[in-house]
């Protein structure tokens, strides 16, 4: 009882140490099984045997009449099953008996069965958090810089329309601007009916609404996730950065077109805009100063022109309000008055501003990205949720690194979902190593032995076995919650082989021929290995099936669960009584060794 506490306690102990947004889903979790497992272990050795002393019954001799209205009913079902269970004891002594005659066969046979299951992993989505089946939806749409807002307003209305001609959409707002003042922009929030009244999933029904709306491709829509997690950024989210905007411009664009022939990305887009159009005044300096106009003096004057100047106050009824100079609105256009325009000098004197500046037409920048002193463009997509975020990463770096080529200053970074991604890997690496290496302290005190723990945490690699199988099955994701589903299981695997070699020590120790032991140990530890496992399988089924929207974002979790539990307590049964002898015997020669090398001081 206190070896498989203490090993699931190490494991999930061993989640402290992951940082990061993985961190904060992690602790919470860590910190609640930590805390019910030491009290489950008092209650297995205080209160369970207490009460067992008063509800154990009385048991029937063999032989002995059972009547009245238990033994007629459940008691019937109860002795059916002992009777299944004793079957099967002899079932799996029979087997053991086969499995110790060869052995070498069955561990090739699980190594091959772990290496099939490592390269399977291949073949699995890879992802951060998958995406959740909330029915929410956000959709973005823009037009060239400088449309008009009742323009912008027209093509809103469209798009809306077609949104909400779906059966599946209970509300679709719609947002004709945006916040930083563009008035090309437009975006919408929407809101699926309950998820009992559709037919579609969320990811089913944005790949809908994109067919849909490929009519507006002139409107660049973009349908994504509602995902306040990360702000709102796509998973997909790259930066190119450098020094010089128009390289990283070029590669951005690249990268773009590329990521359109990929057809596990969707919607890819350029975060870099053309600016808004504007008329820049560059200012001679030679005639400037023959003329004695300064560059300060002309932009604040020109400023006052077009945006005004409060040169009073007007009071009334105890009010204030602000009088603003500036010119008419016919005259406030530039482009077209600008040989009309005039500007005082040093001395206050009206000099026309042709005969000190010239006027061009260009585009302005409505933004300004900038990351470690570097400017950078963003690249960014939706991603098919069959392929996963860690297929669409290397397909990224692929085409950087490979087909683009970036040049000498340029690097790139992920963000958002995918910076996470790669944190949680190196992260949960690391906690995998600390908890086998806790496991494998605890199970070395335990036992004062450096080489016994090895034949019990045989079932870490077939744990994960069962859990990689179960994953590629079901067509779930590696993500956040199905590998914290892994770590659970290195912890929870090791209760079985526990239950066998604890019990195969024991009868060593009293006298028991080895191969006797372990078949003797196999028949008498079945029964709680498979009550135990078939506990942990019901707890971990509402889980799997994911009844509402909340929990179907964490299937992957129970899916990893049941296949890990399956496969470590059936392989368990066969692998470790099958390296046990191997093991041990390995343990006498050094113990052997160590005595004819050990110097008597």
């Amino acid at each position: 009882v206190i070896a498989t506490t203490l090993t699931v306690v190490a494991v999930v102990g061993s989640l402290a140490f992951v940082g990061g947004i993985t961190g904060r889903f992690m602790r919470e979790f860590g910190l609640t099984v930590v805390f019910a497992m030491l009290i489950s272990l008092w209650d297995g050795l205080a209160v369970a045997p207490m009460l067992s002393a008063y509800f154990s019954g009385v048991s029937h001799k063999k032989g002995e009449a059972k009547t009245g209205l238990y033994h007629r009913t459940f008691g019937r079902v109860l002795d059916s099953f002992n009777r299944f269970q004793d079957r099967l004891e002899e079932f799996y002594a029979q087997t053991l008996e086969w499995v110790l005659k060869h052995p070498l066969k069955l561990l090739l046979g699980a190594f091959v069965l772990f290496a099939l299951s490592v390269a399977s992993c291949k073949f699995i989505p890879k992802t951060f958090i998958p995406a959740a089946d909330n029915g929410e939806i956000s959709i973005n749409i823009d037009l060239p810089p400088g449309t008009p807002l009742d323009e912008m307003e027209k093509t809103a209305l469209k798009v809306r329309d077609v949104i909400q001609a779906n059966q599946e959409v209970e509300l679709a707002m719609t947002i004709v601007g945006s916040r930083r003042g563009a008035s090309n922009e437009a975006s919408y929030f929407v809101r699926l009916v309950d998820m009992k009244k559709r037919k579609l999933t969320t990811s089913q029904f944005k790949d809908k609404l994109r067919d849909e709306l490929k009519v507006f491709s002139y409107a660049n829509p973009q349908v994504k996730d509602y995902d306040m997690t990360f702000g709102g950024q796509r998973p997909l989210t790259v930066n190119i950065i450098g020094h010089d905007i128009k390289q990283i411009e070029d590669i951005g664009y690249k990268l773009l077109e590329k990521l359109k022939l990929d057809k596990n990305v969707k919607d890819p887009d350029v975060g870099f805009r053309p600016g808004m159009p504007e008329l820049q005044i560059e200012l001679n300096t030679d005639k400037a100063s023959q003329y004695g106009v300064s560059s300060k003096l002309m932009g604040a004057d020109l400023r006052a022109q077009i945006e005004g100047v409060v040169g009073a106050k007007f009071r009334e009824d105890g009010r204030e309000y602000d009088v603003r100079v500036r010119l008419q609105e016919d005259q406030r256009e530039l482009t077209s008055n600008f040989s009309q325009t005039q500007i005082p000098n040093l001395n206050y004197r009206m000099i026309n501003l042709p005969l000190v500046a010239t006027a061009k037409k260009e585009l302005g920048s409505t933004m300004i990205n900038r990351v470690d002193r570097n400017r950078y463009v963003q690249v960014s997509a939706d991603i098919d949720a069959k392929a996963g975020l860690g297929t669409v990463m290397d397909a990224t770096k692929r085409i950087l690194e490979k087909e683009i080529g970036l040049p000498k200053g340029v690097r790139y970074a992920f963000e958002g979902q995918g910076e996470e991604f790669g944190e949680m890997l190196v992260n949960m690496a690391i906690a995998a190593a600390l908890g086998v290496l806790f496991i494998y302290l605890v199970l070395s005190s335990l036992y004062e032995s450096f080489i016994t723990p090895f034949s019990i945490m045989l079932a870490l690699p077939l744990a994960i076995c069962g859990a990689a199988a179960a994953l590629l099955m079901t067509g779930e994701s590696i993500n956040l919650f199905s590998i914290i589903a892994c770590i659970m299981l290195l912890g929870i695997a090791t209760k079985n082989s526990i239950l066998l070699v604890d019990y195969t020590m024991q009868l060593e120790q009293k006298g028991v021929e080895r191969r006797e032991a372990i078949i003797q140990a196999g028949k008498r530890r079945l029964r709680p290995i498979l009550m135990t496992s078939m506990a942990l399988l019901a707890g971990a089924l509402p889980l799997a099936i994911g009844l509402n929207e909340a929990s179907a974002q964490r299937k992957g979790m129970g899916i990893a669960m049941i296949g890990g539990v399956i496969s470590s307590t059936i392989l368990t049964l066969i692998v470790v009584p099958a390296a046990y002898s191997y093991i041990e015997k390995f343990k006498e020669w050094l113990q052997k060794v160590y005595k004819k090398t050990k110097v008597d001081v």
